[in-house]
């Protein structure tokens, strides 16, 4: 990441004000809506944003900083000098062994503002929360990307990822006795790095 340009925060969800909340906000919608059309609910995001368990990692460009290295104070207020975050839990989840879950890091979110995107910050992003991981001996990174959404499929991918075990993407149309037409719109993938 160049550091020299961008400043890199860690909240609690809960303590994020509501002018970050609302930044993330106006990022995600410009990043999804045309992916998500009617289906973009920033209400629903905000509940796993902003959740206890949440931590959100925060990247803030450095161009509105004073001289000694702090953020302008109207920067800080508005959050307008905040180009990329992402949010994350350490959480469980089951594994293919259907009565064991591991333990993992979820990242529910990764996203990027137009104007900071192709410099490395996604995956400066991604590979803090895999160390995260790895510090709190969790099993994996694991995240839902959609399958729409070819762009993040081929970075994750590109990072490692694969599809999870527990994606129900490679069970779709896997009974042809069966009348229930289980489609979903999104890839379950992990990075594991006991293997």
């Amino acid at each position: 990441m160049h550091r020299s340009r961008y400043q890199l925060s860690l909240y609690a969800g809960t303590n994020a004000s509501k002018a970050l909340r609302d930044r993330m906000a106006v990022i995600y919608e410009e990043n999804m809506k045309n992916l998500l059309g009617e289906k973009l609910d920033p209400l629903e995001k905000e509940e796993e944003w902003f959740h206890p368990h949440a931590r959100i990692l925060i990247l803030r460009s450095d161009k509105t900083t004073n001289g000694d290295g702090t953020t302008s104070q109207l920067a800080q207020r508005d959050c307008s000098d905040v180009v990329a975050y992402g949010v994350f839990r350490f959480d469980t989840e089951e594994n293919a062994d259907e009565d064991k879950e591991d333990e993992v890091l979820y990242c529910y979110e990764i996203q990027i503002s137009s104007v900071a995107r192709r410099q490395g910050l996604g995956r400066e992003l991604l590979e803090l929360m895999t160390l995260f991981g790895k510090q709190y001996n969790m099993k994996k990174v694991i995240l839902t990307c959609f399958k729409a959404n070819t762009d993040a499929i081929a970075f994750y991918t590109k990072l490692g990822f694969t599809n999870d075990p527990i994606c129900p993407s490679q069970w779709e149309n896997s009974d042809p006795d069966s009348d229930e037409e289980e489609e979903v719109d999104y890839f379950i993938l992990s990075k594991s790095w006991d293997t």
